[in-house]
């Protein structure tokens, strides 16, 4: 069953994120059980306020601290809200998010202050292609109420979610696994055109390969993306999944084409090999993209593919 805004399964609801749920939005869950739990908060204020409007929530729990995920938990303010354990430190000191994301390695400390003062203001002048400056940062990480770890299960009451460690896109990342009702809410392992994403300091693309190939293995039969696909049969999910992963080779292919002569990392982040260099007006998208390529170069050299001179890279 289910409408344009949202789909039940049962007792799991996926309220469908704005826009498509295309980044920054994303998808909800909504567990109507005895305890009633809202899983990541990207919908949408329109999707979530009318939510709350007609039920209890009593519990909010964040599978990771990225925007997208967590941008409407300030809508929850009588709700318990809980985020896994290793990025429970961007809640409880809000620079942790400024060293997680890359703000710290890519442009310095002092700019995560800079950052921090900006999203502290309603009023800041927004970023052109991400959500760099919204004052939502804010209002969503000014509380928390606790947090979770890697393998534990949440009873709601007549139904339980295992918390399955998925690290890769983030250091704490996990995917929320309905074991009873053959169902796994896989969040960011969502099968977009993009292709897998790891552009924080804490990303890693190893991690993220592994952490699909076990999550793809569960004993499930609906997997629900947090961006886009949405609701998907489990060979659906495997099918996308190989092409979705295989956007991590393609990426390798052009950055290694790249190094034919000597090249550092700035030469190479410059030519926006991973996201066009149109969009490096917006400092994040320009982060994003020189983390991401970084993370490409030092897996080509630990491949054997290429290597490393001083500060400069070239192919072997």
């Amino acid at each position: 069953m289910g409408n344009e805004r949202h789909t039940t399964l049962g007792i799991i609801s996926v309220i469908h994120g704005e826009n498509g749920s295309r980044f920054p939005y994303s998808n909800t869950l909504f567990i109507n059980d005895e305890m009633k739990a809202v899983i990541d908060t990207g919908a949408g204020e329109a999707p979530l306020s009318e939510l709350k409007q007609n039920k209890r929530i009593d519990l909010v729990i964040n599978t990771h601290f990225h925007f997208d995920h967590i941008a409407y938990n300030y809508l929850f303010s009588d709700s318990a809200n809980l985020i896994n354990e290793r990025e429970s430190k961007c809640f409880r000191d809000r620079r942790n998010i400024g060293v997680n994301l890359g703000i710290e390695e890519v442009y310095g400390s002092e700019e995560v202050d800079r950052w921090l003062n900006r999203i502290s203001h309603p009023d800041t002048r927004q970023s052109p292609y991400s959500p760099q400056n919204n004052h939502k940062w804010w209002l969503s990480t000014t509380r928390f109420d606790g947090d979770y770890p890697w393998g534990h299960v949440f009873d709601f009451g007549k139904t339980k979610m295992h918390v399955i460690a998925a690290p890769g896109h983030s250091e704490g990342f996990c995917c929320m696994y309905f074991p009873d009702d053959g169902i796994v809410y896989v969040a960011d392992i969502d099968l977009t055109s993009f292709g897998p994403w790891y552009g924080g300091t804490d990303g890693d693309i190893e991690l993220f390969i592994e952490s699909c190939r076990r999550i793809e293995i569960l004993d499930a039969e609906t997997y629900i993306t947090g961006h886009e696909a949405g609701i998907l049969k489990k060979r659906e999910f495997q099918t996308g999944l190989d092409i979705f992963l295989e956007k991590i080779n393609e990426r390798d292919y052009r950055v290694l084409a790249a190094l034919k002569e000597p090249v550092t990392l700035e030469d190479i982040a410059g030519q926006g090999l991973i996201y066009g260099r149109k969009y490096h007006v917006d400092e994040w998208v320009y982060m994003w993209n020189y983390l991401m390529t970084k993370k490409h170069v030092e897996r080509l050299v630990r491949l054997g593919q290429a290597t490393q001179n001083d500060n400069t890279f070239v192919q072997k």
